[in-house]
């Protein structure tokens, strides 16, 4: 979803990239060298630092996005986000390469007010509890990294991250809360630009929320939804009565996916940093 726009930017920027993916890319760049590996071999990731000169490392494989599937258990996010992650830190240690570890806002969980890079974590989801994870192992394993945790990302061709806070079903049924709310998110060309600015910047192992500078405003986007033939029912949804049915079902399911779903919705994150 990302790596694509990423690899365009940094050889806009005149630089070289190795791209390590499952499949090889749709789109060839003069200047970037295609990789096709897993990256539970830690055997092949040490070899790619290896045989090639590189001067920064940018990580972003994860288990995010799962449309289409089922039944992901908590060990698969482990294996993928946390362990696979583990071999890059390694390489990247061994061979003295500065990492840039995109994380995720997700990490942080159920977190009232305003968040800053020092706010403690408390992940709800299988998704954010492996990205948190992964944080402390890289701390542990290298010396010289940055954590860019991102908001919700979207692109022109994929909203799914900002579309579940405005639609029950795309592209007919929208809802709202209360009077509407805005939200911190991130488009690619945001997230782009800090990873390509990073290559070029001092790595000083920090950690930083990456957002768009303009919150996501959901009666502008049901507005703009409607005017172009979408949105054609808008469900208004009393606050008090999300906020009520909020504590009914932590009372019943305690801190689960379903209480941080309605927790965002409720009380978005706002960035201090």
């Amino acid at each position: 979803m990302i790596g694509s726009y990423v690899v365009k930017g940094l050889i806009d920027k005149g630089h070289t990239v190795i791209g390590v993916d499952r499949v090889k890319p749709k789109v060839e760049y003069a200047g970037l060298t295609s990789v096709v590996l897993d990256l539970a071999s830690k055997e092949d990731v040490m070899r790619v630092f290896a045989e090639n000169k590189i001067d920064r490392c940018i990580h972003l494989a994860a288990l995010a996005h799962t449309t289409g599937m089922k039944n992901l258990t908590w060990e698969t996010y482990r294996k993928i986000n946390v362990e696979c992650a583990e071999n890059v830190f390694e390489a990247c240690a061994k061979n003295d390469v500065p990492i840039l570890f995109i994380s995720t806002v997700d990490a942080i969980g159920m977190v009232k007010g305003g968040i800053t890079p020092d706010t403690e974590l408390n992940p709800i989801s299988n998704y954010g509890k492996s990205k948190a994870m992964a944080e402390g192992r890289l701390k542990e394993i290298c010396k010289v990294w940055d954590i860019y945790r991102f908001s919700p990302v979207y692109t022109p061709d994929v909203k799914r991250d900002i579309e579940k806070r405005y639609y029950l079903k795309y592209p007919n049924w929208a809802y709202k809360i209360g009077k509407g709310g805005q939200f911190e998110v991130l488009n690619v060309t945001g997230a782009v630009a800090a990873m390509v600015e990073w290559v070029d910047k001092e790595v000083d192992n920090t950690i930083h929320v990456i957002k768009d500078p303009q919150l996501l405003d959901i009666n502008d986007l049901i507005a703009n939804e409607k005017a172009a033939g979408r949105a054609k029912h808008v469900l208004c949804i009393p606050r008090w009565m999300v906020v009520c049915g909020y504590y009914v079902i932590k009372l019943v399911f305690g801190k689960s996916n379903k209480t941080y779903l309605v927790f965002k919705a409720l009380w978005p994150f706002r960035t201090a940093e």
